[in-house]
């Protein structure tokens, strides 16, 4: 078979039904669909009437679309697998549209299916039809990369496959469909014969000659450096990202969203904040950008650099951009690729060309980044032990005390904007798929990412029927999800629903709240606003979230979560130690960090 040709093979599954929804249901199970997670709505009855004798998929409840959707983002960025997510009609996708917009920006392989009806048409079971809404798929098709409706029975497994295939298609994404209730309800009389396509596709790579365009770009550089953001998302880019800048000698800068460079290897350099260049070395005159979209007005500051991204348009590796992509069209050489692949190529041909003399070039370099990451790194570990030896409870000595108590079988995912440098720093991850950021900005989608992730090693497991009904329990033990978000974020992100969630399955997460009263990430911009009259004046209505200050420790025993409180640096490594043995036992845990309020300690004038 030539060179880019896929390989087709394919089976037949019989299904044999009683209803549109107990087929649905059948589906997933077909794909090995562990987990759906979604909310209860009346337009999908057929569908989970279905599952209660068809498991797996088992369903993990959520109390708002938002959450669920962000559950089966986390769920798919931190297992390789589809996210399922069902939803009920146009009232939850208008809830679940944000969560649609971060796992387009996550790469997420995300399949959200929601229930609709149609006017005129009767459910077959005489249940009324409402929320009728004509645009429906247009909610989603700005941020999915496939939207449509299931028009009939006959139809739905081929619509269903295609939603499975192209989100997990690069550039990965989210892809919409609905499921009319008239046809979930519809009796199914006839077993149906589905053809199952399976492929083996290859992959992107750039051809010799531009591959032999960037080796020799590097090599005529004295202190190129890579600037990543997304790459982290594919484990395998990881080890080749490592072979890659060992083989050329060059520096890794990551703009953390997935951990995409083992902050433990000699050629780690640091981190980009937000949305520029901010963290890049001085003294670096070429740049590559591995998945690292940048907004139109951010010009890196060298003239040479490569891009090297899945996504043609940058709409998705942009740190909080949006449908209009990135401004990356002056780059030196561009390649539209599969990433782990292509650095492998580009490593495998240089090991075959380089000469002696760039041999010891690449040394030299490699020497001097490890020295560069020796200083650095000291540097950054003394300030925060020093500050945690202080008192100064901030982003530097959290991080500096989870780090004490931090174990392989975490996975972290981060909310947190203003003490994010401090954490990522003190933090140390070696591993693929440990890390899980937020790169839509605070629209607080890691309040539900982070029990996604958690599930992400789970399966359910031990079904039995039971006359009647199927049962069986998620496995225990793996990994631990330990979130770290504001209190702006924790509300956004209706951190309720997940905290009943987490609760009723007994789902291993550590939520850290870092509350210091007020959306301090957006008083910045306020401060630098043309008239400053709110500085001056005193006025942080628009900021403020205390009086009163939000208890988020006793919202978390509402819901008989395992929560505490710290105001001090030793109190936070104490409740936080106390908090990981709570999680690594099958439960969740909160801890209230109350931190200094970032508009200062007077109350704001305007209440």
């Amino acid at each position: 078979m030539g060179m880019g040709m896929s390989k087709n093979s394919s089976k037949r599954v019989v299904f044999k039904a009683k209803t549109g929804g107990h087929w649905f249901v059948q589906l997933l199970r077909d794909r090995d669909v562990q987990f759906v997670f979604g909310t209860t709505g009346a337009g999908m009855p057929d569908i989970q009437d279905a599952m209660v004798v068809v498991k797996p998929p088992k369903w993990i409840q959520g109390l708002h679309e938002f959450v669920s959707v962000s559950a089966a983002m986390g769920y798919a960025l931190a297992s390789g697998r589809p996210g399922v997510a069902l939803i009920d009609r146009v009232v939850g996708t208008q809830n679940a549209v944000g969560a649609l917009y971060a796992s387009s920006l996550n790469f997420a392989p995300v399949i959200v299916f929601a229930s609709e009806n149609v006017p005129g048409v009767p459910i077959p079971t005489g249940e009324p039809e409402y929320h009728y809404h004509s645009g429906m798929l247009g909610l989603a098709t700005t941020w999915v990369k496939w939207a449509s409706r299931v028009e009939s029975l006959e139809s739905m497994p081929y619509d269903f496959l295609r939603a499975f295939q192209l989100a997990l298609s690069e550039p990965k994404g989210p892809t919409f469909l609905t499921l009319r209730q008239d046809l979930m309800a519809q009796p199914v009389e006839r077993a149906f014969r589905v053809r199952e396509p399976s492929r083996e596709e290859a992959p992107r790579v750039p051809d010799d000659r531009v591959a032999r365009r960037v080796i020799d770009a590097i090599l005529s550089h004295e202190k190129p450096c890579v600037l990543v953001s997304h790459a982290g998302r594919d484990p395998a880019s990881v080890g080749e990202l490592v072979k890659f800048a060992h083989t050329f000698g060059v520096g890794v800068v990551e703009r953390r969203v997935f951990m995409n460079y083992p902050m433990g290897d000699s050629h780690h350099l640091g981190f980009a904040r937000g949305i520029g260049f901010d963290g890049v070395p001085e003294g670096v005159d070429m740049l590559i950008m591995v998945e690292a979209g940048v907004l139109p007005h951010q010009e890196p500051p060298v003239d040479d650099f490569v891009d090297i991204s899945a996504d043609p348009y940058h709409r998705q590796d942009v740190y909080e951009g949006g449908d209009y992509g990135g401004g990356v069209d002056w780059s030196t050489i561009r390649i539209v690729c599969d990433t782990a692949p292509t650095m492998a190529k580009l490593t495998k041909l240089a090991e075959d060309v380089l000469s002696t003399s760039e041999r010891e070039q690449i040394s030299d370099r490699s020497s001097k980044i490890a020295s560069e990451h020796a200083q650095r790194y000291g540097k950054w570990w003394e300030e925060s032990r020093e500050r945690f030896e202080r008192g100064v409870l901030d982003g530097y000595s959290i991080g500096y005390a989870m780090n004490k108590h931090w174990r392989g079988s975490i996975a972290w995912v981060n909310g947190a904007i203003t003490p994010r440098d401090g954490l990522l720093k003190n933090i140390v991850l070696n591993e693929p798929q440990t890390y899980f950021g937020n790169p839509s900005g605070h629209l607080g989608v890691s309040v539900g990412m982070a029990y996604g992730v958690a599930l992400a090693d789970k399966a359910y497991v031990g079904v039995e029927e039971y006359g009647g009904y199927a049962l069986g329990r998620i496995t225990g033990g793996g990994r631990v999800a330990v979130c770290t978000l504001g209190d702006g974020e924790a509300m956004f992100g209706n951190i309720g629903s997940a905290l009943w969630t987490v609760s009723h399955y007994s789902i291993p997460v550590v939520y850290v709240v870092l509350n210091n009263a007020c959306w301090a990430v957006e008083w910045p911009p306020i401060e630098r606003s043309s008239q400053h009259w709110a500085k001056q004046a005193g006025d942080y209505e628009f900021l403020d979230l205390d009086a009163p200050r939000i208890g988020f420790a006793k919202l978390a025993e509402a819901f008989n979560v395992h929560s505490t409180t710290a105001t001090t640096t030793e109190d936070f490594e104490k409740v936080f130690q106390e908090a990981l043995r709570v999680a690594q036992n099958g439960r969740p845990a909160l801890v209230d960090v109350h931190l200094p309020k970032a508009t200062g300690p007077t109350p704001s004038v305007v209440p």
